[in-house]
């Protein structure tokens, strides 16, 4: 079954339609497409994706084609050489006719090779680029309010209703053992909030009540809840850039730290810390986005096809 899939693949990559990167990218689309609206189905059958790696693969240009050059002068020489008159005899005639096949067939599967890793760039260079615009756009759609919001104080009495009822037992916790999930809302401004304490999930609340929005009569978020969507993005954030900036990302994720530390309580340790051996904040708490459906459905789709393409391009290379 095996040989048989390579003989397959050998006659996919080698004749049929080559296509233009604008086509390859509206296909590429469409496999995410299709993993978003089937989902896990598609791990049943994975033949519309290998199709597409194929006729990706087909597609690409690459300068190693040259090497065809050298086998084709080889068999003009030997053309030559039995036109002329000269004899080399039929076991000499068989074994030069072996070498060259098998010199093609080592050239082909250098050449495709080639082609696949050129594909696969092409692949997580797109992948790259649709991952920056969803995050670009996670923030566009967070600081599309209304600008002109006033800060608004943390309202610790209405909180404090909710600490006696439900997160006094976020005190006994490390902060290893809590988890914020942002939960899509209505508003799409800002999601609701839903904690979960050493894996027991308490009651979804507005983020108002923990104190991350601004405004009153149309609240946005605000500052400490943009850096915390930023944390449930990537768990480590490294810096770049000069000291002043670093000083003003630090004084912003120290608020953070400290409205962290008044919601579930001080310890002897932070919810974020900075290693500056790597110049990295990194955050024990666990913060989970979930508030946005559709743009991490479209996360999740990448995720799946990426692990097709591994498998199908790392597990089963043309050899």
């Amino acid at each position: 079954m095996k040989y048989l899939n390579i003989i397959q693949r050998f006659f996919e990559l080698q004749f049929g339609k080559v296509l233009n990167e604008e086509i390859l990218l509206s296909r590429f689309h469409d496999c995410l497409e299709k993993i978003n609206k089937e989902g896990v189905s598609v791990l049943n059958d994975f033949t519309f994706f290998h199709k597409y790696l194929n006729d990706g693969v087909r597609s690409q240009k690459t300068n190693q084609n040259i090497i065809y050059g050298f086998i084709h002068f080889q068999i003009f020489a030997l053309l030559v050489f039995l036109f002329s008159g000269l004899r080399i005899g039929v076991f000499n005639l068989l074994a030069i006719i072996s070498l060259i096949i098998c010199e093609y067939l080592l050239c082909w599967l250098i050449i495709n090779i080639d082609k696949q890793n050129l594909f696969i760039h092409n692949i997580f260079d797109w992948s790259k680029k649709i991952t920056q615009d969803l995050d670009l756009m996670n923030y566009l759609v967070l600081d599309s309010g209304d600008v002109s919001a006033v800060s608004v104080p943390f309202n610790e009495n209405k909180y404090a209703k909710l600490w006696l009822k439900e997160m006094s037992t976020s005190m006994d916790m490390s902060w290893e053992n809590i988890t914020i999930e942002l939960l899509e809302d209505e508003k799409i401004l800002f999601p609701n909030i839903r904690v979960s304490l050493g894996g027991i999930r308490k009651s979804i609340q507005n983020a108002e009540v923990y104190g991350f929005v601004d405004g009153t009569d149309n609240p946005i978020p605000n500052k400490l809840f943009k850096i915390l969507m930023l944390f449930s993005r990537k768990k480590s954030i490294r810096f770049f850039g000069g000291d002043k900036e670093k000083a003003k990302i630090d004084l912003a994720v120290k608020e953070l730290t400290r409205h962290l530390e008044l919601l579930f309580g001080k310890r002897d340790t932070s919810p974020i810390i900075f290693n500056e051996e790597s110049e990295e904040w990194e955050t024990v708490i666990n913060i989970v986005d979930r508030s946005n459906t559709y743009r991490n459905n479209i996360k999740q789709s990448l995720d799946i096809f990426i692990k097709i393409m591994n498998s199908y391009t790392g597990n089963n290379r043309i050899s």
